[in-house]
């Protein structure tokens, strides 16, 4: 292991676009030119996406079939954990925008499971009807791709239910699900605490459930599921929760080792590759 001294930092309330103008001599400067020149296999960082996406760009390291990478994790169900983007790197996408984010989502997923994914777009309805015109186009174009089972749309509300193993949508939606999905364990969390009470009724009670819903806690648990990859760059970056734990960075850790070895960001360039030809 070895240690690089960076003297700068980044000013507070830094618009990002100015990282394409000035060479600030910062750590995460300093990390992603390390990881464009190959001197390092990843990039786990806690830092604003809009500077990760920003630097990335400075170095031409964003595919071309892709505006911006999308943000990509594991939300956990209650079977199997389903696969999910973009979660914050964009805010609005087009039906091309969707597809790309499809096609790195499904070069991820393969990694997984042999069978085909199962996908689906993030839609106020599973109705045809329902929705903005750009996920009807791209509904339209993922009824036709051979290697992936597409499920058409589904609704916020069943996504946890386990019956897909990828879900599409942009990066503003995405972020509001995620963040309402934690907000939701929080609040059950906390009225289950509020009911038992801190007598030794309570107190007991609260021993007894603890050892048996634990399992359930680990996998509820925001912490583990943290770090998501920047996927469209060819390179590991894995965005960390602003507010990680050392369990949370070191989830994040776990998935930039999972992803360096499974190749995924060389798998999604590859899987992307075809898109500019459509």
């Amino acid at each position: 292991m070895s240690f690089r001294p960076c003297d700068g930092q980044l000013p507070a309330g830094l618009n990002p676009a100015r990282l394409l103008r000035h060479d600030y001599q910062s750590a995460i400067e300093a990390a992603t030119q390390c990881l464009a020149k190959d001197e390092a296999d990843a990039l786990v960082s806690s830092e604003h996406t809009g500077v990760l996406m920003t630097l990335l760009h400075r170095h031409s390291l964003v595919h071309p079939a892709l505006e911006r990478p999308a943000l990509v994790s594991w939300i956990p169900t209650s079977k199997q954990p389903v696969l999910m983007l973009d979660l914050g790197a964009s805010f609005a996408a087009s039906a091309e925008q969707l597809l790309g984010f499809a096609a790195a989502g499904l070069a991820i997923a393969s990694d997984r499971s042999s069978r085909k994914p199962r996908l689906a777009l993030l839609n106020l309805g599973v109705e045809a009807n329902k929705g903005p015109p750009a996920l009807h186009l791209a509904a339209e174009r993922l009824g036709s791709w051979p290697d992936v089972d597409f499920r058409g749309f589904a609704e916020a509300s069943t996504i946890f239910r386990g019956d897909y193993d990828l879900i599409i949508t942009d990066g503003f939606t995405g972020n509001a699900v995620i963040k309402s999905a934690e907000g939701t364990v929080d609040l059950l969390l906390s009225a289950l605490k509020q009911q038992l009470g801190g007598d030794l009724l309570g107190k007991l009670m609260g021993w007894v459930l603890g050892k048996r819903l634990q399992p359930l806690l680990n996998q509820l648990d925001p912490r583990a599921s943290n770090g998501a990859l920047l996927a469209g760059t060819g390179l590991t970056v894995i965005k960390s929760h602003g507010h990680a734990d050392e369990l949370a960075f070191k989830a994040a850790i776990a998935r930039a080792v999972e992803a360096t070895e499974g190749g995924w960001s060389q798998r999604v360039l590859r899987r992307l590759d075809p898109l500019l030809a459509d």
